[in-house]
């Protein structure tokens, strides 16, 4: 087995974050997912997938070794020292102990997801046009057969077969094989009624929805023992531009929140704004905060970084607070909650929302995730998840071995010319996913209908029907008064948040144009006035910035949230 060890020494102190990124591009697919008759080789496994219990085991041990120390100003980083032999195959379906059989094939251990009408991204690793079989099946048992040249060529987890002879014309019986760094963090290339293309994942399905099953477990446990998976929700906070982006992402956690206790099972624990500007606010008596230093200066110059600020925030959070939940959702203040959230988690690994930028193995980036792992082969690459701390499920036993090396690590990203210049305002979101690979978090499940990113996301649901459950209000939002969608171009009817960074939004902001055919954009603003109308004496907010308990408003209040005096939110 090969080991590495790295050692990266940086300077520490402690602060969190104010957060909001500044990205300029983002194109997601959305198309309609077809429903299909279920293939003779395949058994069903969830609304859209199908599986094939297919295979046999090929154990390949890994060893993973990262190290990551710090200590300075009296405060010692974790030193992460992991190995961990995984295997690359997934242990045998239980639930399967028939195998399948599939022209005199034995198919046992493996499962191949299979999605019709659907055609998957991929590198190839074997042209189709060199690799013909006669069905879907064949296709996949040819991908489980696949044996790279070497250990470190990539492998086949993602296969397309062309089966119907008419639509597929040249293409027909084509089978080809590919390799998908985290097939379930990408949407298809194409998809739908018109897509002759079926393809398959090994072993991962892409169309998962453990929050149904979340609640579908708590709410059965809830009879007996209560809800076992509840979380946490501490969302960083810093800063006049998330000032009023944090009180409506709470006064939306307390609406789901009630609306999930009323349906039963509930997950949802309590709430946590983690202001990371080291003193106190107007809003201490609204919110429930815990006030943590910023990253000082003194250790590393990053006045126009301000995000450096969270992961130290986290560190002091975790050291000195108890709460009674086991898990914690890492959430902030421009996420609005669109229906009740449930634990994404299974077991104790972490779930969490991919971004489609954090690319940790992409041939351009190796060599700087090297600086920061140590030596580290492109299969161990490959663990590094394409996610940032949120929003993200964790244990909180988890957090506190991460949240130091995360520190550690962002501060030598940053201090780092080239990783700082080439990973820009998302660097922190690198190091954290680092930070959670050198502690031996070598798994993270992800999952693309955790959070919804207007206007690029339209719908309220993904196009395989998963729904949405965050949605990130993170880009500029620009339409013509005859409802076409400008990006890149400002305008005639535009949101966009940094719009009001340093003083609130008023009251009834302007609807989208009538034809604007974009759901989550229209959400989002009613999702705004909702809560701006409902919070008291917002009309002399958005002029002061100041939060204000005192108006008129407040001698009629009736929402039982808000207490008569004015001083304090329940």
């Amino acid at each position: 087995m090969a080991s590495s060890t790295r050692v990266v020494v940086v300077a520490v102190a402690f602060t969190v974050v104010a957060t909001f990124y500044s990205l300029s591009e983002l194109h997601r697919m959305s198309a309609m997912h077809a429903q299909a008759e279920t293939a003779k080789f395949a058994t069903h496994t969830s609304t859209e997938g199908r599986s094939l219990v297919a295979g046999t085991t090929q154990a390949a041990a890994k060893t993973n070794v990262g190290t990551v120390g710090a200590q300075t100003g009296g405060v010692a980083a974790n030193t992460a020292a992991t190995t961990q032999a995984t295997s690359t195959v997934a242990a045998t379906n239980t639930a399967a102990t028939n195998t399948v059989q599939h022209q005199s094939v034995k198919i046992t251990d493996h499962k191949c997801y299979t999605y019709e009408h659907t055609e998957l991204w991929g590198d190839v690793v074997v042209w189709g046009t060199l690799n013909k079989v006669k069905t879907a099946g064949d296709c996949c048992q040819s991908c489980l057969n696949y044996k790279p040249t070497t250990p470190e060529d990539p492998d086949c987890n993602v296969w397309v077969f062309c089966g119907d002879e008419q639509k597929c014309g040249s293409q027909y019986q084509q089978c080809w094989l590919k390799h998908l760094v985290h097939p379930e963090a990408s949407k298809p290339a194409r998809q739908g009624p018109t897509t002759a293309w079926t393809s398959g994942t090994i072993d991962v399905d892409i169309n998962a929805d453990p929050s149904a099953d979340a609640a579908a477990q708590a709410a059965s446990s809830q009879v007996k023992n209560g809800p076992p998976r509840v979380f946490h929700t501490v969302t960083s906070a810093q800063g006049a531009a998330v000032h009023w982006q944090v009180r409506i992402h709470y006064y939306w956690w307390k609406k789901r929140k009630a609306e999930c206790e009323k349906q039963g099972g509930c997950e949802m624990g309590g709430f946590t704004r983690l202001l990371h500007s080291g003193n106190s606010d107007d809003l201490m008596d609204e919110l429930p905060t815990v006030v943590v230093d910023p990253l000082p200066q003194s250790m590393v110059e990053h006045s126009w970084y301000v995000v450096l600020n969270r992961p130290y925030a986290f560190v002091q959070w975790t050291q000195k607070v108890k709460i009674p939940e086991q898990y914690v959702l890492m959430s902030e203040p421009d996420h609005i909650f669109l229906r009740p959230m449930p634990n994404f988690m299974k077991g104790n690994n972490p779930a969490a929302f991919p971004f489609f930028y954090i690319e940790p193995s992409k041939a351009e980036n190796i060599h700087i995730t090297k600086k920061f792992t140590g030596p580290i082969t492109q299969k161990q690459l490959e663990e590094i998840a394409p996610v940032g701390n949120s929003p993200t499920f964790m244990t909180f036993d988890d957090m506190k071995r991460v949240m130091p090396t995360w520190m550690n690590v962002s501060i030598a990203v940053f201090k780092d010319q080239e990783a700082n210049s080439v990973w820009g305002w998302v660097q922190e979101m690198y190091g954290f996913t680092i930070a959670a690979w050198l502690n031996g978090i070598k798994h993270v499940d992800l999952f693309l209908h955790m959070m919804a990113q207007p206007p690029w996301d339209q719908e309220m649901t993904m196009a395989n029907g998963k729904p949405f459950y965050i949605l990130h209000y993170t880009y500029g939002m620009d339409y013509k008064l005859t409802g076409e969608f400008t990006p890149g171009k400002f305008g005639e009817w535009r949101f966009d948040k940094r719009t009001y960074g340093s003083r609130p939004p008023p009251r009834h902001l302007g609807d989208p144009p009538k034809n604007m055919h974009n759901d989550l954009v229209r959400a989002l603003i009613n999702s705004i006035n909702e809560a701006t109308a409902a919070l008291p004496c917002w009309d002399s907010y958005a002029e002061s910035g100041k939060a204000d308990y005192t108006c008129d408003e407040m001698k009629s209040l009736t929402d039982p949230r808000f207490k008569q005096d004015g001083k304090a939110i329940i």
